[in-house]
Protein backbone atom coordinates (compact mmCIF):
# COMPACT_ATOMS: atom_id res chain seq x y z
CA UNK A 1 0.00 0.00 0.00
CA UNK A 2 2.85 2.39 0.83
CA UNK A 3 4.39 1.75 -2.61
CA UNK A 4 1.07 2.45 -4.33
CA UNK A 5 0.66 5.68 -2.35
CA UNK A 6 4.12 6.87 -3.39
CA UNK A 7 3.46 6.03 -7.03
CA UNK A 8 0.13 7.84 -7.04
CA UNK A 9 1.75 10.84 -5.39
CA UNK A 10 4.34 10.82 -8.18
CA UNK A 11 1.53 10.61 -10.76
CA UNK A 12 -0.21 13.62 -9.20
CA UNK A 13 2.93 15.76 -9.21
CA UNK A 14 4.16 14.85 -12.69
CA UNK A 15 0.74 15.41 -14.25
CA UNK A 16 1.61 19.12 -14.18
CA UNK A 17 5.14 18.78 -15.60
CA UNK A 18 5.85 21.30 -18.34
CA UNK A 19 5.65 19.64 -21.77
CA UNK A 20 8.05 20.16 -24.63
CA UNK A 21 6.56 22.10 -27.53
CA UNK A 22 5.77 19.72 -30.36
CA UNK A 23 5.06 22.33 -33.01
CA UNK A 24 8.36 23.88 -34.10
CA UNK A 25 8.61 26.91 -36.38
CA UNK A 26 12.44 27.10 -36.58
CA UNK A 27 13.42 26.05 -40.14
CA UNK A 28 16.52 24.31 -38.85
CA UNK A 29 14.34 21.79 -37.04
CA UNK A 30 13.55 20.16 -40.38
CA UNK A 31 17.18 19.40 -41.26
CA UNK A 32 17.52 15.65 -41.85
CA UNK A 33 21.16 15.55 -40.72
CA UNK A 34 20.07 16.41 -37.17
CA UNK A 35 17.72 13.40 -37.04
CA UNK A 36 19.19 10.64 -39.22
CA UNK A 37 20.30 7.36 -37.64
CA UNK A 38 22.39 5.05 -39.83
CA UNK A 39 23.51 5.68 -43.40
CA UNK A 40 20.12 6.38 -44.94
CA UNK A 41 17.16 8.58 -44.15
CA UNK A 42 14.46 5.93 -43.93
CA UNK A 43 11.35 8.10 -44.03
CA UNK A 44 9.17 7.88 -47.15
CA UNK A 45 5.95 9.67 -47.98
CA UNK A 46 2.85 7.51 -47.67
CA UNK A 47 0.93 7.41 -50.95
CA UNK A 48 -1.81 5.20 -52.35
CA UNK A 49 0.68 3.74 -54.83
CA UNK A 50 3.29 2.81 -52.21
CA UNK A 51 0.73 1.10 -49.97
CA UNK A 52 -0.13 -1.42 -52.68
CA UNK A 53 1.77 -4.64 -52.11
CA UNK A 54 2.85 -3.74 -48.57
CA UNK A 55 2.25 -6.05 -45.62
CA UNK A 56 -1.03 -6.00 -43.69
CA UNK A 57 0.93 -4.69 -40.66
CA UNK A 58 2.23 -1.78 -42.72
CA UNK A 59 -1.15 -0.91 -44.25
CA UNK A 60 -2.94 -1.06 -40.91
CA UNK A 61 -0.28 1.03 -39.15
CA UNK A 62 -0.35 3.90 -41.64
CA UNK A 63 -4.15 3.78 -41.88
CA UNK A 64 -4.52 4.12 -38.10
CA UNK A 65 -2.17 7.13 -37.89
CA UNK A 66 -3.60 10.62 -37.39
CA UNK A 67 -2.22 14.15 -37.44
CA UNK A 68 -2.88 16.46 -34.51
CA UNK A 69 -3.43 20.07 -35.64
CA UNK A 70 -1.13 21.73 -33.08
CA UNK A 71 1.72 19.38 -34.03
CA UNK A 72 2.42 15.73 -33.33
CA UNK A 73 0.92 12.37 -34.19
CA UNK A 74 -1.77 10.10 -32.71
CA UNK A 75 -3.07 6.64 -33.51
CA UNK A 76 -6.38 4.84 -33.14
CA UNK A 77 -6.60 2.12 -30.49
CA UNK A 78 -10.16 0.98 -31.12
CA UNK A 79 -13.71 1.19 -29.79
CA UNK A 80 -14.11 0.41 -26.09
CA UNK A 81 -17.71 0.27 -25.03
CA UNK A 82 -19.19 3.27 -26.82
CA UNK A 83 -15.91 5.22 -26.89
CA UNK A 84 -13.49 5.51 -29.80
CA UNK A 85 -10.04 6.13 -28.28
CA UNK A 86 -6.82 7.51 -29.74
CA UNK A 87 -3.41 7.70 -28.07
CA UNK A 88 -0.74 10.37 -28.33
CA UNK A 89 2.02 11.82 -26.14
CA UNK A 90 1.55 13.87 -22.98
CA UNK A 91 3.62 16.61 -24.57
CA UNK A 92 1.40 16.63 -27.68
CA UNK A 93 -1.83 17.01 -25.65
CA UNK A 94 -0.80 18.03 -22.11
CA UNK A 95 -4.16 19.39 -20.93
CA UNK A 96 -7.87 18.99 -21.56
CA UNK A 97 -8.23 22.47 -23.06
CA UNK A 98 -5.17 22.12 -25.31
CA UNK A 99 -6.67 19.42 -27.56
CA UNK A 100 -10.41 19.44 -26.93
CA UNK A 101 -12.32 20.47 -30.04
CA UNK A 102 -9.39 19.68 -32.34
CA UNK A 103 -9.74 17.24 -35.21
CA UNK A 104 -7.54 14.16 -35.55
CA UNK A 105 -6.99 13.73 -39.30
CA UNK A 106 -6.37 10.28 -40.82
CA UNK A 107 -4.94 10.92 -44.31
CA UNK A 108 -4.99 7.31 -45.55
CA UNK A 109 -8.66 6.94 -44.59
CA UNK A 110 -9.34 10.50 -45.78
CA UNK A 111 -11.33 11.16 -42.63
CA UNK A 112 -11.08 13.41 -39.60
CA UNK A 113 -12.73 13.09 -36.21
CA UNK A 114 -13.34 15.66 -33.51
CA UNK A 115 -11.68 15.24 -30.11
CA UNK A 116 -14.58 15.23 -27.65
CA UNK A 117 -13.03 13.71 -24.55
CA UNK A 118 -9.81 13.85 -22.55
CA UNK A 119 -9.29 10.86 -20.29
CA UNK A 120 -5.83 11.21 -18.80
CA UNK A 121 -2.28 12.43 -19.38
CA UNK A 122 0.73 10.73 -17.78
CA UNK A 123 4.24 12.17 -18.25
CA UNK A 124 6.03 9.10 -16.85
CA UNK A 125 4.79 7.13 -19.88
CA UNK A 126 4.38 10.27 -22.04
CA UNK A 127 0.83 9.23 -22.84
CA UNK A 128 -2.48 10.98 -23.33
CA UNK A 129 -5.71 9.10 -24.07
CA UNK A 130 -8.43 10.95 -25.98
CA UNK A 131 -11.97 10.22 -27.16
CA UNK A 132 -13.00 11.07 -30.71
CA UNK A 133 -16.51 11.42 -32.13
CA UNK A 134 -17.23 8.93 -34.91
CA UNK A 135 -20.45 8.80 -36.91
CA UNK A 136 -22.05 5.38 -37.15
CA UNK A 137 -21.55 5.22 -40.93
CA UNK A 138 -17.81 5.81 -40.48
CA UNK A 139 -17.22 3.31 -37.68
CA UNK A 140 -16.52 0.27 -39.83
CA UNK A 141 -13.62 1.84 -41.75
CA UNK A 142 -11.99 3.16 -38.59
CA UNK A 143 -12.50 0.05 -36.47
CA UNK A 144 -10.95 -2.10 -39.22
CA UNK A 145 -7.56 -0.42 -38.61
CA UNK A 146 -7.65 -0.05 -34.83
CA UNK A 147 -5.11 -1.88 -32.69
CA UNK A 148 -4.52 -1.60 -28.97
CA UNK A 149 -1.15 -1.63 -27.24
CA UNK A 150 0.29 -5.14 -26.87
CA UNK A 151 0.52 -4.78 -23.11
CA UNK A 152 1.90 -8.27 -22.46
CA UNK A 153 4.59 -8.17 -25.14
CA UNK A 154 8.10 -7.07 -24.21
CA UNK A 155 10.34 -5.62 -26.89
CA UNK A 156 13.39 -7.71 -27.75
CA UNK A 157 16.80 -6.72 -29.00
CA UNK A 158 16.88 -6.56 -32.80
CA UNK A 159 13.08 -6.52 -33.19
CA UNK A 160 12.27 -4.95 -36.58
CA UNK A 161 9.89 -2.00 -36.39
CA UNK A 162 7.58 0.22 -38.42
CA UNK A 163 6.74 3.75 -37.38
CA UNK A 164 4.57 6.31 -39.17
CA UNK A 165 4.08 9.97 -38.33
CA UNK A 166 4.16 13.59 -39.41
CA UNK A 167 7.70 14.51 -38.33
CA UNK A 168 9.18 17.61 -39.97
CA UNK A 169 12.57 16.07 -40.80
CA UNK A 170 12.88 16.40 -44.58
CA UNK A 171 9.14 16.97 -44.62
CA UNK A 172 8.28 20.69 -44.91
CA UNK A 173 4.68 19.88 -45.83
CA UNK A 174 4.26 17.73 -42.69
CA UNK A 175 2.64 14.91 -44.64
CA UNK A 176 2.41 11.33 -43.40
CA UNK A 177 5.78 9.55 -43.59
CA UNK A 178 6.67 5.95 -42.73
CA UNK A 179 9.90 4.19 -41.83
CA UNK A 180 10.66 0.48 -42.12
CA UNK A 181 14.28 0.57 -43.31
CA UNK A 182 16.92 -1.96 -42.27
CA UNK A 183 18.13 0.26 -39.42
CA UNK A 184 14.69 0.62 -37.82
CA UNK A 185 14.86 -1.83 -34.91
CA UNK A 186 15.17 -2.20 -31.14
CA UNK A 187 18.67 -1.62 -29.75
CA UNK A 188 18.15 -2.02 -26.01
CA UNK A 189 18.18 -5.51 -24.53
CA UNK A 190 15.25 -7.89 -24.17
CA UNK A 191 12.70 -6.21 -21.85
CA UNK A 192 15.37 -3.64 -20.90
CA UNK A 193 13.62 -0.40 -19.93
CA UNK A 194 14.96 2.75 -18.31
CA UNK A 195 13.27 5.69 -16.63
CA UNK A 196 15.21 8.45 -18.37
CA UNK A 197 15.31 12.18 -18.97
CA UNK A 198 14.75 13.67 -22.39
CA UNK A 199 18.07 13.74 -24.34
CA UNK A 200 16.71 16.17 -26.95
CA UNK A 201 19.09 19.16 -26.89
CA UNK A 202 17.04 21.10 -29.44
CA UNK A 203 13.65 21.03 -27.73
CA UNK A 204 13.90 19.19 -24.38
CA UNK A 205 11.06 18.14 -22.12
CA UNK A 206 11.27 18.61 -18.36
CA UNK A 207 10.26 15.15 -17.18
CA UNK A 208 11.43 11.53 -17.31
CA UNK A 209 9.63 8.65 -19.01
CA UNK A 210 9.99 4.88 -19.27
CA UNK A 211 11.91 4.04 -22.43
CA UNK A 212 13.42 1.48 -24.73
CA UNK A 213 16.06 2.40 -27.32
CA UNK A 214 15.53 2.09 -31.08
CA UNK A 215 17.21 3.26 -34.26
CA UNK A 216 14.26 4.39 -36.38
CA UNK A 217 14.51 7.81 -38.00
CA UNK A 218 12.11 10.13 -36.18
CA UNK A 219 11.88 13.91 -35.92
CA UNK A 220 9.86 16.59 -34.16
CA UNK A 221 6.23 15.97 -35.09
CA UNK A 222 6.55 12.17 -34.88
CA UNK A 223 5.82 12.29 -31.16
CA UNK A 224 2.83 10.11 -30.39
CA UNK A 225 3.48 7.65 -33.23
CA UNK A 226 2.93 3.95 -32.66
CA UNK A 227 5.95 1.64 -32.54
CA UNK A 228 4.82 -1.44 -34.47
CA UNK A 229 6.57 -4.79 -34.69
CA UNK A 230 7.10 -5.34 -38.40
CA UNK A 231 6.46 -9.08 -38.52
CA UNK A 232 3.29 -9.20 -36.38
CA UNK A 233 1.82 -5.70 -36.47
CA UNK A 234 1.75 -5.60 -32.65
CA UNK A 235 1.87 -2.11 -31.09
CA UNK A 236 4.89 -2.46 -28.81
CA UNK A 237 5.18 1.16 -27.71
CA UNK A 238 4.77 4.85 -28.45
CA UNK A 239 7.42 7.30 -29.70
CA UNK A 240 8.43 9.99 -27.24
CA UNK A 241 11.88 11.48 -27.99
CA UNK A 242 15.44 11.06 -29.23
CA UNK A 243 18.93 12.47 -28.84
CA UNK A 244 19.05 15.61 -30.98
CA UNK A 245 21.01 16.60 -32.89
CA UNK A 246 22.39 13.16 -33.70
CA UNK A 247 26.05 12.35 -33.24
CA UNK A 248 28.02 11.17 -36.29
CA UNK A 249 28.86 8.20 -34.08
CA UNK A 250 25.50 6.63 -35.02
CA UNK A 251 25.11 7.93 -38.56
CA UNK A 252 26.49 4.97 -40.47
CA UNK A 253 24.90 1.57 -40.72
CA UNK A 254 28.27 -0.06 -39.99
CA UNK A 255 28.49 1.80 -36.70
CA UNK A 256 24.96 0.74 -35.81
CA UNK A 257 25.66 -2.91 -36.54
CA UNK A 258 28.74 -2.73 -34.34
CA UNK A 259 26.72 -1.07 -31.56
CA UNK A 260 24.04 -3.75 -31.74
CA UNK A 261 26.65 -6.50 -31.48
CA UNK A 262 28.79 -4.67 -28.91
CA UNK A 263 26.40 -2.65 -26.70
CA UNK A 264 27.65 0.48 -24.93
CA UNK A 265 25.97 3.39 -23.13
CA UNK A 266 25.68 5.08 -26.53
CA UNK A 267 22.48 3.03 -26.92
CA UNK A 268 20.97 5.14 -24.13
CA UNK A 269 22.63 8.41 -25.12
CA UNK A 270 22.62 8.73 -28.92
CA UNK A 271 19.58 6.95 -30.40
CA UNK A 272 15.80 7.42 -30.28
CA UNK A 273 13.41 6.34 -27.53
CA UNK A 274 9.88 5.01 -27.13
CA UNK A 275 7.72 4.02 -24.17
CA UNK A 276 7.17 0.22 -24.05
CA UNK A 277 3.64 -1.16 -23.93
CA UNK A 278 4.22 -3.25 -20.75
CA UNK A 279 5.23 -0.09 -18.85
CA UNK A 280 2.15 1.69 -20.17
CA UNK A 281 0.02 -1.12 -18.73
CA UNK A 282 1.89 -1.02 -15.43
CA UNK A 283 1.32 2.70 -14.90
CA UNK A 284 -2.30 2.61 -16.06
CA UNK A 285 -3.03 -0.18 -13.55
CA UNK A 286 -1.44 1.88 -10.77
CA UNK A 287 -3.54 4.90 -11.72
CA UNK A 288 -6.69 2.83 -11.15
CA UNK A 289 -5.74 2.86 -7.46
CA UNK A 290 -6.48 6.59 -7.30
CA UNK A 291 -9.87 6.96 -5.58
CA UNK A 292 -10.26 10.44 -7.07
CA UNK A 293 -10.10 9.19 -10.66
CA UNK A 294 -13.07 10.39 -12.73
CA UNK A 295 -15.58 7.58 -13.40
CA UNK A 296 -15.40 8.08 -17.18
CA UNK A 297 -11.60 7.86 -17.07
CA UNK A 298 -11.69 4.76 -14.88
CA UNK A 299 -14.11 3.04 -17.26
CA UNK A 300 -11.97 3.89 -20.28
CA UNK A 301 -8.71 2.72 -18.70
CA UNK A 302 -10.26 -0.51 -17.47
CA UNK A 303 -11.65 -1.19 -20.94
CA UNK A 304 -8.34 -0.49 -22.66
CA UNK A 305 -6.45 -2.70 -20.20
CA UNK A 306 -8.93 -5.56 -20.47
CA UNK A 307 -8.72 -5.68 -24.24
CA UNK A 308 -6.78 -8.85 -25.23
Amino acid sequence: MRILTLILAFYSLTAFALPKREYISDARMGDVKDYRIGSEWGKNRVTTAMIKGESPAFVRAVSATAKMPKGGTAFYLGKFGDAHIIATNHHVCPTRTYCSGDYASFPVLKKKFKVVGFYITLPQIDLTLLKIKVKEKEEAALMAVGKNFSFKKDVTKGMDLITAGFGIGGNPGEVLMVNQDSDCKVYSGDAEYRFMADPDNMNPGTYKAWSFAHSCDISHGDSGSAMVERSTGDVVGIVWTGKLPKSKEVQTSEALIHLLENPTEAIWEELAYAVPSPKIAEVLKMVLGDKHLAPETRTAIEAVLSDP
